[in-house]
């Protein structure tokens, strides 16, 4: 104890020598001060003794009977590969929680008790020697060519909620009947499942049984939300979560493409308090899961806060909170550097698209819940949806998909008068923009070149809030700006006005305003 508290206090002397840049810069300094103190006091402050017995676990990966060579075994600590017959073995230790593989392209997503079934728990005991199978199945369908749906923040905090995630799951039913009906189909849900742990009745076993109606394996990731709060430090925050999901994080394998889930909500221990973090055993093991992955292919890395943020894409790097976005995600960014990544993430109830660098994109999913189910629309503006992956290949496509709408429904247009900082504008609000998007006006069918980007409010979350914030569930709903929203200035305020928004794709979507 003594010495885990010099450790801190000696760390807090280097630190009070730092330049005095801003007072945010201090506020910072304080706050992985006290979080340095929190991990002290879990770590040292306590008599029970941390039983280290170690355990060899063996078995078999099989397919009828049939071992499968190659296939990725694990502890969340270390990874062996399964060997010509199906075997392996695995020396751990008596702190293993779960053994889990990486589920193969080809074969079946195994589903039991409602969620994909890639693990098995641990069973306590005094066995120096545990055996634990897995059974596979291989799948008639080639999974090279397969859609991937995005949920983030369902967010569910009270029962006549659960009717809205069950009118997204009819979407999605329909979306797949309509669109991908000849291929392989999968989900997964980014984290803040639920909205309050602590409450009577939790909304898992809902929300799970919502989620097995759409009949495609159904992912997830922990959120902040998904947290047990009473608890003093983050070995324990997931134990919740767990008991109905399995592992915070895991690997899985669909055509081409290798997915990836990650845990970087990190609890502090001391109220609500959390932060964007992934601890060095979550890095260590995904070190060794990405040696297994050929450099320049394409990977998916699911987790729950993101990496990067508005402010970050400003340059206003001291303006993001440790809460809202990755604290260490240069290195993650360094070990993703070798492959073509994707980051799905969730957790600002706003839609983003941030090109980190020439091999990392960040797709930042607007919230399924809205505005916490108190309106069809996001802080800003983006209306409730989910996104859409079609993998083919190495290559992949996205769309959003706005629920209850077409899937060409991809913008909102406004007229003059709209918008409170463009007040003789009309105004596009385009969710899923990035900067090879392109956003061209017609004025009475005469192109007038593109709208311009800025920053502000939408009218429809904006005025929606202002007319109903009294009645909603909770006082603090605000909404927010943002700067996927572009405007334009007619000649002629009688005209009539048309906006053509063409994707990275080469889709083009329209719409109009007339008279």
């Amino acid at each position: 104890m003594i010495l885990a508290l010099w450790s801190a206090q000696t760390k807090w002397q280097i630190i009070k020598h730092f330049p005095e840049k801003t007072k945010k810069d201090m506020l910072t300094r304080k706050i992985f001060f006290i979080l340095t103190i929190l991990i002290a006091l879990s770590v040292t402050d306590s008599d029970a003794q941390v039983n280290l017995q170690t355990i060899e676990f063996n078995g078999k990966v099989y397919e009828k009977g049939k071992g499968i060579k190659g296939i990725p075994v694990t502890d969340g600590n270390n990874i062996v590969l399964t060997n010509e017959k199906g075997e392996y073995k695995l020396v751990s230790n008596s702190t293993a929680e779960y053994i889990y593989i990486t589920i193969p392209s080809g074969y079946i997503i195994p589903v039991e008790n409602k969620v994909p079934c890639f693990f098995k728990k641990v069973e306590k005991n005094n066995n120096k020697k545990q055996k634990i199978d897995f059974e596979l199945q291989k799948s008639n369908l080639d999974d090279t060519k397969h859609t991937f749906i995005v949920w983030a923040d369902p967010q569910v905090n009270f029962a006549d909620e659960l009717p809205l995630v069950e009118k997204a799951a009819l979407d999605v039913n329909g979306l797949i009947k309509d669109n991908y009906s000849d291929q392989p189909v999968y989900g997964m849900i980014c984290g803040d499942i639920i909205h309050d742990t602590g409450k009577e009745p939790r909304f898992y076993e809902p929300i799970k049984e919502i989620v097995r109606q759409m009949n495609i394996p159904f992912f997830y990731a922990v959120g902040n939300h998904d947290i047990n709060l009473d608890v003093r430090s983050d070995n324990y925050a997931k134990e919740l979560y767990k008991s109905h999901f399995g592992p915070t994080y895991y690997s899985f394998n669909r055509g081409k493409i290798h997915y990836i889930v990650l845990d970087d909500v990190f609890y502090a221990g001391n109220s609500f308090y959390y932060i964007g973090y992934l601890y060095e055993r979550q890095f260590n093991w995904l070190q060794q899961d990405l040696a297994l992955v050929a450099e320049g292919s394409t990977v998916v890395v699911a987790m729950h806060i993101p990496s990067y943020s508005v402010e970050a894409r400003h340059g206003e790097y001291a303006k993001e909170p440790p809460t809202k976005v990755l604290q260490n995600r240069q290195s993650l960014y360094k070990i993703l550097k070798p492959y073509n990544a994707h980051i799905f993430s969730g957790h600002e109830h706003q839609n983003e698209n941030y090109i980190i660098a020439d091999n990392i994109f960040e797709h930042n999913h607007a919230a399924l819940c809205g505005l916490f189910w108190q309106a069809p629309w996001c802080h800003d503006g983006t209306a409730s949806g989910y996104g859409v992956y079609e993998f083919d290949g190495d290559n992949v496509k996205w769309y959003f998909k706005t629920i209850g709408k077409d899937r060409n429904h991809q913008f909102n247009l406004y007229p003059a008068g709209s918008s409170k900082e463009k007040p003789e504008a009309i105004t596009a609000n385009v969710w899923n923009y990035d900067p090879s998007w392109k956003i061209y006006w017609y004025e009475d069918n005469i192109k007038m070149g593109e709208m311009e980007r800025f920053t502000g409010y939408d009218p429809n979350i904006r005025d929606y809030v202002k007319e109903n914030g009294k009645n909603f569930k909770y006082s603090w709903i605000s909404v927010k700006q943002t700067d996927h929203i572009f405007f334009a200035i007619p000649k002629n305020k009688d005209a009539e006005i048309k906006v053509e928004v063409t994707d990275r794709f080469g889709n083009s979507y329209i719409e109009e305003l007339k008279k």
